[in-house]
C-alpha cells in the first residue's frame, strides 16, 4: 500500500515576503464506495455483500444518533466518533447561553490499531 504526495511550496501566511517551504500534499486515487467495501469484507469473512451493506447502512443511522443524543460512539482499537461545540465566545460565563452555540462539528479519534495500520506505509511521489 501506498500513498501518492507531490511536493507544493507554500508561503509562511504571516511573511509573505519570506522564500516558501516546500510540503508533501497527498494525492487521493479517487474514493471507495460503501459497495467496495462490503465486497473487501464479504471476501474475508462468511457474510454476504447485501448483508454487509445493510449492517454499513444501519451504522450509517446509528452513529449520528447516538451522537446527537449526547454520547461518543467507541469502536474499540479502530477508534472513536465524538462531536465538538462551534460557538460564539463570551466576556464572561454568565453571559453563554445554548444561543451562543453555533452548531457541532464531528470529530474522529483513531484508535491504536488505525493509526498502528497508517505507520506502515511506503510514500510514492507523483509529478503534477
Amino acid at each position: 500500500m501506498s500513498i501518492n504526495y507531490k511536493v507544493v511550496a507554500r508561503r509562511n501566511p504571516s511573511d509573505r515576503n519570506a522564500d516558501p517551504k516546500y510540503y508533501a500534499s497527498v494525492n487521493s486515487k479517487g474514493t471507495r464506495s460503501q459497495r467496495f467495501i462490503a465486497k473487501q469484507i464479504a471476501e474475508r469473512s462468511s457474510l454476504n455483500e447485501m448483508d454487509i451493506l445493510s449492517v454499513i447502512e444501519g451504522f450509517l443511522q446509528i452513529v449520528p444518533e447516538c451522537l446527537a443524543d449526547g454520547y461518543s460512539v467507541g469502536l474499540g482499537e479502530f477508534g472513536k466518533f465524538s462531536v465538538n461545540a462551534k460557538s460564539k465566545p463570551t466576556e464572561t460565563e454568565e453571559a453563554f447561553s445554548a444561543g451562543n452555540i453555533e452548531g457541532v462539528r464531528p470529530n474522529f479519534r483513531p484508535g491504536k490499531l488505525f493509526v498502528k495500520e497508517l505507520s506502515k506505509l511506503d510514500y510514492k511521489k507523483i509529478s503534477e
